[in-house]
């Protein structure tokens, strides 16, 4: 009795431990899908991008480096196969600038007071390579360059918040790390997931001209084609050592492999999860199937018996599954007390989806209960087939 008790507990600890598992591997994987299928404010798809980085002992003053970036880009527009082109500090997904402000009609605050936005610098063009809408007013042109007025771009986020019911084009935005005057907004754009996509609010961006910046040392080149990007890889670089062989040129990668590497972290904790999950899963499956069969082969008289006196092969059957199955629900109920008190403290790693999220747990209890019975189902199919006078003169 005491020996079967211990096995039943094994059995009743191993379905438990893999619930857990199998529910946090449900919500991570269930998180990647959400992020997948997220919209990220862009179109990914045919764009190549090239971080370069030039010289400031070769071009030492702004108007040298905007004037490297210019022509670069219109040696790149020109190349056949690309539809447009344009340049950012930073990638969407990866991070970048987050400035204080000060807003027209919103308090004068110390710079420590003042709200954060996240500061991005882009030159014409980079709105349609990148498909972010233009809601309203305009887009950069050419015209917007040092000695012009000073504009910007806000997305519609940081439009919502400062300027709710007013109209934002014509406000005033001053970015404390700019030094000059304050800067016209001049256009409202699409929100964009430029810090992550597991960002939980819409990010408040303020898109600043390429052409008015104090410096530009480093951009990063976006070109959407009409062919494979890749295939246009040798094509760009070569436009780019045209006009400065020294220039190196590494780190390109298409949009979509930007976006793919920003789900990294997500990847790796849903493969991790998933792999304990499979092999908890598999110990489980071993341990009922064990403990069935170790029962069957010390139970074959007492299932002659009851054979004998009338039972059929339908009532062994359920006997031995009922046995397997009532250890299997047991740590299913234990197992799902403990998810929901253990899968709170990932929180952190999920993203539209609650870490008590009835769907996954109850995928994972109908997937164990699915694998418990199919491990119960040899052992009792091998008890069927039990012959009563064998049986009965078994010792």
């Amino acid at each position: 009795m005491g020996g079967r008790r211990t096995r039943n507990a094994l059995v009743v600890s191993e379905v438990a431990v893999t619930l857990v598992l199998l529910a946090g591997a449900g919500l991570t994987i269930r998180t990647l899908f959400v992020l997948r299928n997220m919209n990220p404010g862009i179109d990914p798809h045919n764009v190549l991008t090239m971080p370069l980085a030039i010289s400031d002992t070769k071009y030492k003053t702004a108007v040298q480096q905007i004037d490297f970036f210019q022509e670069t880009l219109q040696r790149v527009r020109a190349l056949p196969g690309v539809a447009t082109a344009g340049a950012v500090d930073n990638l969407p997904f990866t991070g970048g600038s987050h400035e204080p402000v000060q807003v027209e009609a919103q308090p004068v605050v110390p710079m420590a007071d003042q709200p954060e936005v996240d500061v991005r610098v882009i030159s014409p063009g980079y709105l349609s390579t990148m498909r972010i809408p233009l809601e309203q007013g305009r887009d950069f042109s050419d015209a917007d360059r040092a000695g012009a007025q000073p504009v910007v771009l806000v997305s519609e986020a940081f439009a919502e918040r400062f300027w709710p019911h007013d109209n934002p084009i014509g406000k005033h935005v001053t970015l404390t790390f700019f030094p000059g005057s304050s800067r016209v907004v001049a256009g409202v754009v699409g929100d964009v997931k430029l810090d992550g996509l597991d960002a939980t609010q819409p990010v408040q961006a303020v898109y600043c001209p390429l052409l008015q910046n104090i410096e530009a040392k480093r951009m990063i080149l976006a070109v959407r084609t009409s062919v494979p990007p890749a295939s246009l890889t040798s094509a760009v670089t070569d436009a780019v050592h045209q006009i400065d062989p020294d220039e190196p040129v590494a780190g390109i990668v298409t949009m979509d492999d930007v976006l793919d590497q920003s789900l990294t972290q997500p990847r790796l904790s849903a493969i991790l999860l998933g792999v304990f999950a499979g092999l908890a899963l598999l110990l489980a499956a071993i341990g009922i199937y064990g403990v069935q069969a170790y029962a069957v082969r010390h139970r074959v008289h007492e299932i002659g018996i009851r054979m004998a006196l009338g039972a059929g092969r339908g009532d062994v059957l359920r006997l031995v599954v009922g046995q397997g199955l009532k250890s299997t629900c047991i740590g299913i109920c234990i197992g799902l007390g403990a998810a929901f008190g253990l899968t709170r403290l990932m929180s952190s790693l999920l993203f539209g989806v609650s870490p008590n999220d009835p769907l996954t747990f109850g995928g994972a209890a109908i997937a164990l209960a699915i694998v418990a019975l199919a491990a119960c189902w040899i052992p009792a199919r091998r008890a069927m087939r039990v012959d009563p006078m064998v049986a009965l003169r078994y010792e």
